[in-house]
């Protein structure tokens, strides 16, 4: 028993300077951990220890591997096992996850990109698996105005998985503006789970116009999720 616990209290302790060792990138050390979060049960200390990782940590995949795993613990239930501060306070991490690095610029080669989109995107997963109505807001705005592609991706898949019809004019704003097809490809997925009969036009107008074949596809796709009952040329014109 001893024995046991002291394991247990080395591989704490490991975890704990793995988060605090901000600077160091070592594959090793992620993988462990990744094994120590996994290793979390799902009550009051564990969610803010990951919390507190998510929000006061420097090292971005840090970040990443805390909010991961915040999703899994609300995915498998943890609103019923936790009190309400604690909660609340796993919304705010995820949602200043969706924000994180957007205040900074840096340069890369001629490029100015947002540090941390990993971050950001991790975040929005995260956020569709707490499946939270109140944070809607907060991902439609990422959809409309984060620069980084893989971020507007992954909100608008999480938007789908989240049946969020309030998001659904965001949604074919993006569509309809976006030069990127692969962001294009998933708000159509989104748009097909949600089947809000708004977005038909929009999906018919996708089908019919100058995107990739695969793009066209899904739309169609999308289409046969919507019930529609009014001829398609009055909802496109």
């Amino acid at each position: 028993m001893k024995y046991k616990f002291f394991v247990m209290l080395i591989v704490s302790l490991s975890a704990l300077i793995a988060i605090n060792t901000y600077a160091v990138h070592n594959v090793e050390t992620y993988k462990d951990l990744e094994q120590y979060f996994k290793n979390l049960p799902i009550n009051d200390d564990s969610v803010n220890e990951l919390c507190n990782a998510a929000v006061n940590s420097d090292d971005e995949y840090v970040k990443v591997l805390a909010l991961r795993r915040l999703g899994e613990m609300f995915e498998k239930g943890a609103k019923g096992s936790i009190s309400d501060n604690t909660y609340k306070k796993a919304v705010n991490a995820m949602l200043a996850g969706l924000e994180e690095g957007t205040d900074r610029i840096v340069r890369v080669g001629n490029r100015q990109v947002n540090p941390f989109w990993e971050v950001r995107g991790e975040a929005a997963i995260s956020l569709s698996k707490l499946n939270d109505p109140s944070t809607i807001p907060s991902m439609v705005k990422a959809l409309r105005y984060d620069t980084d592609p893989v971020v507007q991706r992954n909100v608008a898949l999480s938007l789908g998985k989240m049946k969020a019809k309030q998001a659904v004019p965001a949604l074919i704003d993006v569509l309809e503006t976006t030069p990127d097809q692969g962001v294009a490809a998933d708000i159509v997925t989104a748009l097909g789970e949600i089947g809000d009969k708004r977005a038909f036009g929009a999906l018919i107008k996708v089908v019919r116009g100058n995107f990739m074949p695969k793009v066209k596809e899904m739309a169609q796709a999308a289409l046969e999720k919507i019930q529609w009952t009014e001829e398609p040329e009055e909802v496109i014109r």
